[in-house]
């Protein structure tokens, strides 16, 4: 046989062979996707979308994940799911996380999410309040399972105002901007990012706010967080679903309004210009200098220690905490904004 016709028939051979284990490839089952659930603090608020981006972007895939997120109810709420083994992650604030823990709770925070707390107080601005003190004798709309009843007595007495000089009045996550604009309450506490919401139903430039951490709390907010049998039984889904969600802000701070189309594109019902208009505060509170040195979700001891010492400031925790059980930096993807 002739040299080219040998090589041809090679040739032929060869592509059949490697058109045959493609088709044997595509025939084999895709790998298993691990199901994993993360349980909100709260309804959907644009401080979620990056979820929703990394979900869209295929970073969750990418790493084997299968993600469904919960609505949420409170992050009370979502520390007692995640102790009780109903979601492998939660989101809730640092404050309620460690509650839960001195009462026995088995959890453990893996990274933050506001490196700087959102606490804050929404009012009216003809309210007339300009400072924590003015809060004396008020109404103050909050949801049971809010983490600013957990905060609230240590806030209270850093100002020198007896807690229960103010009275917190039950309302539903969704009905805080409602109850203050029918003269109801005298405000309601709310995360500083939800600012949009509120000039929204109050209307523009009639929007007053008490940024708690402007008058001496400076405390770490919303963290991640899971149970401890699951750093224990598989650490690496925590690594793994850490990368993919940092990769989910990395892109949202390069990106807002892609982050928001994503949520909005999977979430029915949501009002897109007013979560966009609230990534702004998002931002400036969860993208920070320590993330921009250590990676995003980076948990600083000192702070913690901080956290937890004004958290039990006037709230004796029933079991010993320490600072070393309560956080880990272990899991963290190390993605710079």
């Amino acid at each position: 046989m002739p040299l080219f016709s040998r090589l041809s028939a090679c040739a032929r051979r060869g592509a059949l062979f490697l058109a045959g284990t493609a088709l044997a490839l595509a025939a084999l089952p895709a790998l298993a996707q691990d199901k994993v659930s993360l349980q909100l603090n709260w309804f959907h608020l644009a401080d979620h979308s990056p979820i929703y981006l990394a979900l869209k972007k295929g970073y969750y895939k990418e790493e084997g994940i299968e993600l469904t997120v919960l609505r949420g109810s409170g992050s009370a709420d979502s520390a007692k799911k995640i102790d009780l083994g109903q979601s492998h992650f939660g989101i809730s604030d640092a404050p309620t996380v460690l509650t839960a823990i001195s009462k026995g709770a088995n959890l453990k925070m893996v990274a933050v999410v506001y490196d700087k707390a959102g606490n804050n107080l929404f009012f009216r601005k003809s309210a007339n309040i300009r400072s924590p003190k003015d809060l004396v004798g008020k109404k103050i709309a909050v949801p049971p399972a809010d983490s600013h009843r957990v905060l609230w007595p240590a806030f209270a007495l850093l100002h020198g105002i007896a807690p229960d000089a103010v009275t917190l009045v039950n309302v539903k996550p969704e009905g805080k901007q409602a109850i203050v604009a029918a003269g109801e309450v005298d405000g309601s506490f709310d995360l500083y990012t939800s600012y949009a919401i509120w000039e929204k139903v109050l209307g523009k430039g009639e929007v007053g706010h008490l940024l708690w951490a402007d008058f001496g709390l400076p405390i770490y907010g919303h963290t991640y967080f899971v149970n401890n049998d699951l750093v224990q039984k598989n650490p690496k889904l925590i690594e793994r679903f850490l990368r993919a969600t940092h990769k989910g802000w990395r892109d949202a701070k390069a990106d807002p309004a892609a982050s928001i189309d994503a949520m909005v594109e999977q979430v029915a019902g949501l009002d897109r210009n007013t979560l966009l208009a609230t990534m702004p505060q998002i931002l400036d509170l969860c993208v920070t200098e320590r993330s921009a040195k250590h990676g995003l979700g980076w948990i600083e001891p000192e702070l913690m220690q901080k956290t937890m010492d004004i958290t039990f400031a006037n709230n004796k925790p029933e079991k010993a905490v320490q600072v070393a059980d309560v956080f880990t930096n272990q899991f963290n993807s190390r993605i710079k904004p």
